[in-house]
């Protein structure tokens, strides 16, 4: 092949016209499975073999535009060392050459070329006089042209600030996982479109489904004491009913006897009334008015046997008006132990079904599905691993405002500020945009586009930058690796006019953006300091 790298995918070498570190474009395109962007491969550069993970980003009839990722720490490194060894001068370059022939001003190694200037210099002897001057003056042109160009470098470095682990973060949502489980199927590709409640990942958890047996079992039985309490309660309440009548029935017989009794001692008074003035005549013995005394008594004893009955009879009526028998000498409050018994029985029923219904919610939840409508542009898990709560799924990226997040180190964070412009590159897809900085430190934590885990610091010493884009192309994903350059300008009035570093170097959309950011920042009460 005509390039000096390849890459192996499916077992078909393809030419590779542009390498970086951050992706390269082969020719002609790669093929693969339909619908397949991710690939796996065996890059040849120089002298190395090495295994690689790509994502295809854009394809033409001609060629492929792919990026790495997931590349370890070696596999970059090593890339990164061929493509210097591969641009770097190897043959024919200064500093091959001994001093003798720098001295004689000798500037190519061809042996044919060496002798006829080895001739010139024998017929000429001021000839390697007049080339050693020549040679001194192209040191000193290269030398301040090295000047010049280490100048402009440093005061580029001082005019402009690398942002560094920049992703463009755009409007997208992470899926956690509320519960644990082991993923049993993973229902999309990344780049799928979703529509909101569509199941993208389901999980497994035994345990959990044992719970929900034993939960299920526990609150059958609750109901089962329930409605045998229930019955329970409704036949000792027919027997009430029944013992009232009964009880009504004997008081009737009870007034009857005891009215009885009060006509017999009312008798028995008019006799031992009558024979008492018969005593003292004679005509009436004692002993005849004693029996009709004791008769009398008895009478009166009976009556007041027969109203205590009635007063009985009376008292059990009104206790089973309250639910309570009265059987003898024993008073069986049953109605009431039922009714205890039925209302706790009642509370662990309705616990229990709460715990079901939690229960089955979490069950439902092993069903991870899509929060909103958007495209799955990063999934974080495949089929087999343990899941355990709050775990990130997947991620998925949908329609609005677009911005990026970055960060820089603490001693650098005091350069920047809202609104000054941003270059920003895509090397996997070897674009370039235009971005602005919209908030720094904890207001780009927690101004608009709410809070994202891209703005956690490595670091103590890490500061998260926001900047806005503006116009992004619709082919550029969420979550793509940027490298950007805040144009924070040297810090010098004059010298900032004068090369054109202002804030309102964008225009007049980028002035309306840093004012925006302003009056949003005011209006949640956050004063003007940066962290």
């Amino acid at each position: 092949m005509n390039s000096k790298e390849s890459i192996i995918v499916g077992g078909v070498e393809y030419a590779v016209s542009e390498l970086t570190e951050f992706g390269f474009v082969s020719v002609p395109k790669i093929k693969l499975a339909d619908g397949e962007t991710n690939a796996h491969g065996t890059l040849l550069v120089g002298d190395d073999r090495v295994p690689v993970e790509f994502r295809i980003r854009k394809v033409t009839d001609e060629q492929s535009t792919c990026s790495f990722y997931s590349l370890s720490i070696d596999t970059t490194e090593k890339i990164k060392s061929n493509l210097k060894n591969r641009h770097r001068p190897n043959e024919g370059g200064l500093e091959q050459r001994t001093y003798d022939e720098l001295a004689s001003g000798l500037t190519d190694t061809n042996e044919a070329t060496a002798a006829a200037g080895s001739a010139t210099a024998t017929a000429d002897a001021g000839a390697p006089r007049r080339h050693v001057k020549t040679f001194a003056l192209l040191v000193m042109l290269l030398a301040g042209l090295g000047l010049i160009v280490v100048a402009l470098v440093f005061m580029r470095s001082k005019s402009t600030l690398s942002v560094e682990n920049s992703a463009l973060v755009g409007n997208c949502l992470r899926v956690n996982s509320r519960v644990e489980g082991e993923i049993m199927e993973v229902l999309f590709r990344e780049g799928d479109e979703v529509r909101k409640g569509d199941v993208l990942i389901r999980l497994s958890n035994p345990e959990l489904q044992s719970e929900i047996e034993l939960l299920a079992a526990q609150c059958d039985t609750a109901k089962s004491k329930v409605v045998a309490l229930t019955k329970q309660k409704e036949a000792f309440s027919e027997k009430l009913k029944f013992a009232a009548k009964k009880l009504d029935l004997e008081r009737k017989v009870a007034m009857s006897e005891m009215k009885a009794a009060q006509k017999s001692a009312q008798s028995a008074q008019l006799a031992a009334a009558r024979l008492r003035p018969f005593v003292t005549s004679g005509a009436v013995t004692q002993l005849e008015l004693d029996e009709v005394e004791n008769l009398l008594l008895a009478e009166e004893s009976g009556l007041i046997a027969k109203e205590n009955l009635v007063r009985q009879i009376d008292f059990a009526i009104e206790a089973a008006g309250n639910n309570i028998l009265i059987l003898g000498d024993r008073v069986d409050d049953a109605l009431g132990r039922i009714e205890a018994e039925l209302a706790v029985a009642k509370a662990e029923a309705v616990e229990l079904e709460q715990a079901c219904a939690i229960a089955e919610a979490r069950e439902n939840e092993l069903n991870i599905v899509a929060p909103r409508d958007g495209t799955i542009y990063v999934n974080y898990r495949q089929k087999g691993e343990f899941i355990k709560i709050a775990d990130e799924l997947v991620g998925i990226s949908y329609p609005g405002e677009t911005w990026a997040a970055g960060l820089v180190n603490t001693w650098q964070a005091s350069r920047v500020l809202p609104g000054q412009p941003v270059k920003i590159t895509v090397p996997s897809l070897k674009q370039s945009l235009d971005g602005v900085v919209m908030a720094v430190g904890h207001r780009a934590m927690y101004s608009k586009g709410h809070y994202s885990a891209e703005f956690r610091g490595a670091t103590a010493t890490d500061v998260p930058v926001k900047v806005y884009i503006e116009d992004l192309p619709e082919d550029i994903p969420s979550g793509i690796r940027l490298q950007m350059a805040i144009k924070t300008g040297y810090g010098i009035k004059w010298l900032d006019d004068v090369m054109g570093y202002k804030h309102q170097s964008m225009g007049s959309k980028t002035d309306g953006i840093a004012k925006q950011s302003t009056e949003v920042l005011a209006a949640v009460g956050i004063n003007d300091e940066l962290n």
